[in-house]
């Protein structure tokens, strides 16, 4: 049996505190970085879930539109008009433009809808088009 050297207990002792620090400082960056796309992806998750619901207030008005074509069987007025609905815990504001076609039977709708924050406008989040006609 071979007694152990200087230089071979100190290789059986452990990290150095250089060593140490050095890790710690790759942790702390790593877990910064980390951190940081994890705050950026749920950003985008955020919004990604705003242009949604505004999809579907949209989509809600022209289905709202085409049902009341079908229970009144009149043609839809041309203009612009505004309202203000609730959906997914928000409320929007919609905006809906419709205007006449070429055709007689058939309208063009234009619906943009807007997110509200404490009853402000604060921008647009999403628009759709879709033609309407009477038969």
């Amino acid at each position: 049996m071979t007694v152990p050297t200087f230089r071979t207990r100190r290789r059986l002792a452990g990290f150095t505190l250089l060593e140490l620090l050095i890790a710690l400082a790759i942790l702390a960056i790593v877990s910064i970085v980390v951190f940081n796309q994890g705050s950026a992806t749920a950003r985008q998750l955020g919004g990604l879930e705003q242009q949604t619901f505004a999809r579907w207030v949209a989509e809600n008005e022209i289905a709202k539109l085409r049902l009341k074509l079908r229970v009144d069987d009149e043609p839809p007025r041309p203009g612009s008009s505004t309202d203000r609905v609730s959906h997914g815990d928000r409320y929007w504001q919609v905006v809906k433009d419709i205007t006449t076609t070429d055709h007689p039977w058939l309208y063009r709708v234009e619906i943009s809808v807007h997110v509200l924050a404490e009853g402000r406008d604060v921008g647009k989040i999403d628009a759709l088009v879709a033609f309407v006609g009477l038969h």
